[in-house]
């Protein structure tokens, strides 16, 4: 009996499309052999979805480091990204935001005010920052605070795609980032006063000790440069040349390397950089 239902299996299998009705003890031969009929001719179909849906593989300069968004937005040269930029700053009077003719908001309103009125001044800056590292920039951030003696302190990072060489980190094997962050030294006694001319040289400065980096390393980039604003004391000021800024800038630079993880670390680079920058 088993025998002979296997038989009309099979035939009714063999004649493909035009498949005859048969009823074999209860079972239906023709939906059985219909539904897998069916099911053979969508499984082709259902591989070349799948396969349409898989993302085609990153081409191009950067693509070998298309899975690591911090290593990418770090070497991305021709695009603003979140890890290049320079911080500058301002301490103002409210009364400064002001347009000709506009009267003050209340107070309770002075510091959403100065949030809106903030990215259009320091677009301004962009002229330093593109006469130094930067080829293309643009505001990508911008804070704003009461420094308590009734004036407001405005920020803001400036992103820049860059200017200058970055290296060639895919020559690096075993390759990370390694960051590290110093204090760029002044001369004299006074920090450099808070004028484009300061801040210009302070990134000249970071830049040129990025590029001695690059020399050993094969690649290095300006990641950070923090321009913050620090005020003379009356006393300090008091035995100053009248006239003189009491505004000064302390500069923060931040410098990142994609360096051969088996020989260096965070620590041994920030020695090396501490060493470079500020020599003893």
């Amino acid at each position: 009996m088993k025998g002979l239902f296997i038989l009309v299996l099979l035939a009714a299998l063999a004649v493909g499309g035009n498949i005859v009705a048969f009823n074999v003890w209860g079972f239906d031969v023709r939906v059985w052999a219909q539904d897998l009929m069916a099911q053979d001719a969508t499984t082709p179909a259902a591989v070349e979805d799948t396969a349409a849906e898989t993302p085609a593989a990153p081409t191009g300069p950067l693509a070998w480091m298309q899975g690591d968004a911090a290593l990418r937005d770090t070497f991305a040269a021709d695009e603003i990204t979140s890890e290049r930029y320079v911080v500058f700053e301002e301490l103002v009077e409210p009364e400064e935001l002001l347009n000709l003719g506009e009267a003050l908001p209340n107070e309770d309103l002075i510091e959403l005010y100065a949030a809106a009125r903030t990215p259009v001044r320091m677009i301004g800056y962009c002229s330093e920052v593109l006469a130094t590292i930067g080829a293309t920039c643009d505001v990508i951030h911008t804070e704003v605070s009461d420094n308590r003696d009734g004036r407001l302190q405005l920020s803001g990072r400036l992103g820049f795609a860059a200017g200058v060489r970055l290296g060639e980190p895919e020559q690096v094997e075993n390759g990370a980032l390694i960051s590290t962050q110093v204090v760029l030294p002044f001369e004299g006694d006074l920090r450099p006063a808070n004028e484009p001319s300061s801040r210009i040289d302070m990134i000249r400065q970071a830049q040129s000790a990025c590029d001695t980096l690059r020399a050993q390393f094969g690649n290095c980039v300006l990641t950070r440069v923090n321009l913050n604003i620090y005020e003379l004391w009356i006393t300090d000021l008091e035995v100053l040349p009248a006239g003189t800024d009491p505004q000064r800038i302390e500069a923060t630079a931040r410098f990142t390397v994609y360096a051969d993880s088996t020989e260096w670390d965070t620590q041994s680079f920030n020695t090396l950089v501490s060493e470079l920058v500020n020599p003893s």
